[in-house]
């Protein structure tokens, strides 16, 4: 079982149980010290008996519970902050269908430490219990009627959208929604549960779907994971964009549209977010890798919005305060709708490689300190970052969840990125034997 503020996830009835699901949420439930909670999940084959085991846990404090069944991550993220109810979805996001967990979420935004501490080990308060308990169904989510609010009915008129929701929670949202805003849509995999691709659209090749946007003459594809937070577009030339694409093409229709002077991406976002950004006026932060840290420095600097290019998520944290990929969807298709399908050309594209070392933490620490002595300037604030010529940079991250070291580079060159990613690579492989 793997926990982090991100969630816990394993494999089901493996290292991950029914007592174990109980007893976490459980801890959950008496460490928010509510005494109602929203549940829902995505649609992998064993989402229905974790959410038994999930009320379970909430109805032995005595609790009040509505089961929302199959939505997205982020619908159940809106009607936490709109309901101002704790909410635990039941989901292991981007992995593959044989794994599932658990998101826990407190007004509408993700745990802090002290939560998430009190998850794992047990909340150092009393126990809170409320009495006979109720599992009742929740309502209409409130996430469609919300969006098009924001956007506007119609105002996408006319663009020819594809999706491809690989099975996934956003089959239960995003074709009634994008209707309503009056997109033309095609639909792919569109069974829940029937996963036919890999199920994170970030590491597949989308063939199907970048098929059926040249076939049906699309503007766009969307391709999205088993809980709808993460997104990749396939543009009109039926070419699949890089999640850090993606973002840097949202956030340049949001920031003219918000006016927003701040944005807050991870350390491993594309530069292409800078250019942008700067040509408007505004400033970038960066946060750690992680949802959770760009979160959380979007609230300390008082950003609006924000991302992870690697992940394919943008934030919009006046709407939700975790990844949203209708959100992002939206904003490309208003873009569209205005620019047309010159709006791909209006922000730039670097060529980013990603690897995966396996080297224990220890090792791969003692190396990076070596590294910084070598880079005076170099970003130590999550592992080391290089910027070097050329707009280019290398960042050099032992992951907080196993023995391994992502080695991510970008350049303006898909040659250069790779001659990088492999000559640092190198190095850290010499400097761990």
């Amino acid at each position: 079982m793997i926990a982090s503020l991100s969630g816990i996830r394993g494999v089901y009835n493996q290292d991950l149980t029914a007592v174990d699901v109980s007893k976490l949420v459980a801890n959950f439930g008496r460490a928010t010290g509510s005494h109602q909670f929203l549940l829902a999940r995505d649609s992998r084959a064993s989402g229905p008996a974790m959410s038994r085991a999930a009320a379970a846990g909430l109805l032995s404090l005595g609790a009040e519970v509505y089961d929302y069944g199959i939505v997205s991550t982020p619908a159940i993220f809106r009607e936490s902050r709109t309901r101002k109810i704790p909410a635990v979805m039941v989901t292991a996001s981007h992995n593959e269908p044989e794994f599932n967990g658990l998101k826990f979420i407190v007004d509408g935004a993700g745990i802090g430490r002290d939560v998430f501490e009190a998850v794992v080990s047990g909340p150092k308060v009393a126990p809170r219990e409320f009495g006979e308990g109720s599992l009742k169904r929740g309502p209409k989510p409130g996430y469609v009627d919300d969006l098009v609010a924001r956007f506007g009915a119609g105002s996408a008129e006319g663009v020819r959208v594809a999706t491809d929701f690989g099975g996934g929670a956003a089959i239960a949202h995003a074709v009634p929604l994008l209707t309503q805003m009056g997109c033309e849509v095609t639909s792919l995999n569109d069974s829940l549960g029937v996963f036919n691709r890999k199920v994170d659209p970030v590491a597949d090749d989308l063939t199907l779907l970048r098929k059926t946007v040249v076939e049906k003459g699309c503007d766009i594809g969307l391709g999205f994971d088993c809980d709808g937070d993460r997104l990749v577009i396939v543009d009109s030339d039926g070419k699949k964009r890089t999640g850090d694409y993606m973002l840097t093409l949202a956030l340049s229709e949001l920031l003219v549209r918000t006016g927003e002077k701040s944005v807050v991406v991870s350390l491993d976002t594309t530069r292409a977010v800078d250019d942008v950004a700067g040509g408007l006026g505004c400033k970038v932060f960066r946060s750690r890798v992680g949802e959770a840290n760009v979160v959380g420095m979007m609230k300390e600097r008082g950003a609006r919005l924000g991302g992870e290019g690697s992940s394919g998520g943008m934030i919009d944290g006046a709407f939700n305060y975790c990844r949203d990929s209708m959100l992002a969807a939206l904003a490309i298709i208003q873009g569209l709708g205005t620019h047309g399908r010159r709006f791909y050309e209006t922000v730039p594209a670097y060529h980013q490689v990603r690897l995966a070392l396996e080297i224990p933490k220890a090792r791969a620490l003692r190396a990076l300190r070596k590294l910084s002595g070598e880079y005076g300037d170099a970003d130590s604030s999550d592992g080391l970052k290089v910027m070097l010529p050329k707009k280019s940079w290398v960042l050099m991250r032992p992951s907080g969840t196993e023995d391994v070291v992502r080695v991510s580079a970008e350049s303006t060159s898909a040659d250069r990125a790779e001659q990088l990613a492999e000559s640092f690579a190198k190095r850290l492989k010499e400097m761990t034997k």
